[in-house]
């Protein structure tokens, strides 16, 4: 940390941190930040403290608390999302920095959960906002319009929901502050047509192996699943499973488009097949010792919330809005498969149900 005097001429941004922060929801802004020649200051809530970050990749040292700072120290106050907003919330001083900030019309940035304080310091109120999609109803709770939309600007209010959103949210508030990194063209933040994923590995967000990693392993999972979804419809007797599984293979097919098209973006090939052999091979001697239809529907419906948990936990591995969409969009089309699967397997069973049988291999966990 440099000196908090108004001597320094450079911008002053106080980042609220706690120990169990998104590692990439700090890293990125803050990387941007520096280089753009800003002044940074890590408030936390005691000195002797170094911050972990969730995934072990990141830490940090705080520079000051928030006890003995005030809002017309900096010129912006930015709120890493993960676990550690809920700690930030706890602390009454962090609480009125953020008030006090949004009253003298600072630039005030959260993202992911990092809205949660907002929420403590009673800002959302009239206000459009997003965050992260599980605090969705605790934002619209708070008074505010909730907008699903990567980056949402009101006023002096920067919002974003996930990682993904990395690139398009720092360069908005680079922006805000008037302030430009040496040899980089910072796009306009509202374009779609940029690959952003460029702006998030500059930044130490994830890199083109770290999506492309991301691609190969989602492919994984939707080829492995489209094999055994068609293997269970050749021995299902239920004409009402049939259809649904017919449906599902359809969405795969799909999925799989989506994912194959966007690796070829990075001039990428697919590497699935190794990966993916041994557990098929675990399928077949399955299928050949127990196919009943009522085996088969919690195999299903246990296949189809693999996948979901899957998607959901690799789309926030990627500082790649494009990459994310992919995902967002394969985990909202499985669940609409899971409701249907589910239910026809109630309607069918009643109290007899049992829990999912997945036959697919978590390949995230």
């Amino acid at each position: 940390m440099t000196s908090l005097s108004n001597g320094s001429s450079s911008k002053r941004v106080a980042i609220l941190l706690e120990s169990g922060f998104e590692d990439s929801e700090f890293q990125v802004p803050y990387t941007a930040l520096q280089k753009a020649g800003a002044n940074i200051v890590i408030v936390g809530s005691r000195m002797n403290d170094e911050y972990e970050g969730k995934q072990g990749k990141v830490s940090a040292k705080p520079d000051a608390t928030a006890a003995e700072v005030r809002s017309e120290d900096f010129d912006a106050i930015f709120i890493p999302g993960g676990a550690a907003p809920d700690k930030v919330r706890r602390n009454p001083h962090a609480v009125t920095l953020v008030i006090d900030g949004m009253a003298q019309g600072l630039p005030i940035a959260a993202i992911c959960h990092g809205p949660q304080v907002l929420i403590d310091a009673d800002v959302l109120r009239g206000k459009q906002a997003t965050g992260f999609k599980a605090i969705r109803k605790d934002i619209q709770n708070a008074g505010a319009t909730y907008v699903n939309e990567p980056v949402v600007v009101d006023s002096n209010l920067i919002t974003a929901r996930q990682p993904s959103d990395l690139p398009m949210f720092t360069v908005t508030l680079l922006s805000y502050l008037n302030l430009a990194i040496e040899g980089t063209t910072l796009p306009d933040p509202t374009t779609q047509a940029f690959e952003w994923w460029t702006l998030g590995e500059a930044w130490k967000g994830s890199s083109k192996n770290d999506i492309v990693n991301v691609l190969n392993t989602a492919i994984v999972g939707e080829r492995y699943t489209l094999a055994a979804f068609q293997e269970y419809s050749k021995q299902v007797s239920d004409p009402d499973f049939v259809i649904l599984l017919r449906e599902a293979i359809g969405t795969k097919q799909r999925h799989i488009e989506l994912l194959e098209a966007r690796l070829r973006d990075f001039g990428e090939q697919v590497t699935w097949q190794a990966m993916g052999s041994e557990a098929f091979a675990t399928l077949q001697g399955w299928l050949q010792s127990s196919s009943s239809d009522q085996d088969l529907m919690r195999r299903a419906l246990g296949d189809i919330q693999t996948g979901i948990i899957d998607s959901s936990h690799l789309c926030v591995q990627v500082t790649d809005p494009a990459t994310a969409f992919v995902l967002e969009e394969i985990e909202e089309n499985l669940r609409k498969h899971e409701e249907l699967i589910a239910t026809l397997y109630r309607t069918r069973l009643g109290k007899n149900v049992q829990a999912p049988m997945p036959t697919t291999m978590a390949v995230m966990s």
